[in-house]
C-alpha cells in the first residue's frame, strides 16, 4: 500500500484511486523504456481501485515518457471526464475503457499499441504462428478483429463479442490489443506479443521454410506453463525489477 502525507502529490486522491494512478504510470513508462510507443498516440487504462465504473486515460497530446501518476484523466463509463475535464482526450481512449471495463469484469488494465513487428503480423494472412516460446505462450489467448476506423455502437458490440474472454486481441492492418488484472500481467503480455511477432517477421524475412512446434506440442506446453511452479507468468517477476528501474531513472512518475 502506498502511503500519503500531506505533502505527497496524491493526497488529494483516494487511497486506492492513487495506488492506480502510480502503477498506470509506471506502465506508460516501462512502454516508453522498452520502445513500446507511437509518439502520443496508442493508449493504456486502469479501472479505479475501489471504483469499477470509473477508469484513468492520458491526456491525448502527452508523450509515455512523461507521465506522472497526477497526470491522468478519471473518466466514467458514460465517456464523460470526472476531473481533468478540459484536458484533450482522446475518443478511442475513451471507448476502449467503457468498452473493455464494462464487458470484463476481470481486468484492471489495457494496453493499445502500434509496435511495428505486431503491426507487420497483422497485416499478413496467417497471423501469429507457433515458431517460438512466447508465440506458444500467447496464441490460445489470442483473438483477430478488423480494422474499422470509425467506432460507432454496432463496432463497439462487435469489439465485445469477438474479444469476449480472450486477453489478447490482434487488429489486422492495425494494431493489438492487450488485457490483464494488473499493470505486471498487461505489460508481461505486451512485451512478449511483440517479441513473438518480430521473431516471426526475421525468420519469415530469410525465406527459408519455417519450422512450426505442433499443435500437439503447443497445448502440451500451454498446460505445463499453467501448472508452472518455477515461474511466474503473469509479469510479477519482472513487474518488482521494472519498478525498481523506474525509481532509478525517473522517479517523478509517482508524482
Amino acid at each position: 500500500m502506498i502511503q500519503q502525507t500531506a505533502m505527497d502529490p496524491g493526497a488529494r486522491f483516494a487511497p486506492g484511486e492513487w495506488e492506480t494512478r502510480v502503477e498506470l504510470a509506471a506502465l506508460y513508462r516501462a512502454l516508453a523504456t522498452y520502445g513500446m510507443t507511437d509518439l502520443a498516440n496508442q493508449e493504456a487504462g486502469a479501472r479505479v481501485k475501489d471504483e469499477p465504473d470509473s477508469f484513468l486515460i492520458h491526456p491525448y497530446g502527452y508523450f509515455y515518457e512523461e507521465m506522472r501518476a497526477s497526470d491522468f484523466v478519471k473518466v466514467n463509463t458514460d465517456r464523460e471526464a470526472i476531473n481533468g475535464s478540459s484536458r484533450w482526450l482522446s475518443d478511442g481512449g475513451k471507448n476502449l475503457g467503457r468498452w473493455i471495463f464494462g464487458a470484463r469484469p476481470d481486468v484492471n488494465f489495457f494496453i493499445h499499441g502500434h509496435c511495428e513487428d505486431v503491426m507487420a503480423v497483422s497485416a499478413i494472412e496467417t497471423g501469429l504462428l507457433p515458431v517460438t516460446q512466447p508465440a506458444v505462450y500467447l496464441m490460445h489467448r489470442l483473438t483477430y478483429i478488423d480494422y474499422e476506423f470509425y467506432e460507432d455502437d454496432e463496432y463497439a458490440e462487435k469489439f465485445a463479442r469477438t474479444l469476449g474472454a480472450k486477453d489478447i486481441m490482434i487488429s489486422h492492418n492495425h494494431g493489438y490489443y492487450v488485457l490483464g488484472r494488473t499493470a505486471a500481467e498487461a505489460f508481461f503480455r505486451a512485451y512478449y506479443l511483440r517479441q513473438a511477432c518480430a521473431v516471426q517477421v526475421k525468420a519469415m524475412r530469410t525465406g527459408d521454410k519455417l519450422r512450426m512446434i505442433d499443435a500437439q506440442s503447443v497445448a502440451r506446453f500451454q498446460d505445463q506453463m499453467e501448472e508452472s511452479e518455477d515461474y511466474n507468468y503473469d509479469g510479477t517477476t519482472e513487474w518488482a525489477g521494472l519498478l525498481r528501474k523506474l525509481d532509478r531513472e525517473c522517479p517523478e512518475y509517482r508524482t
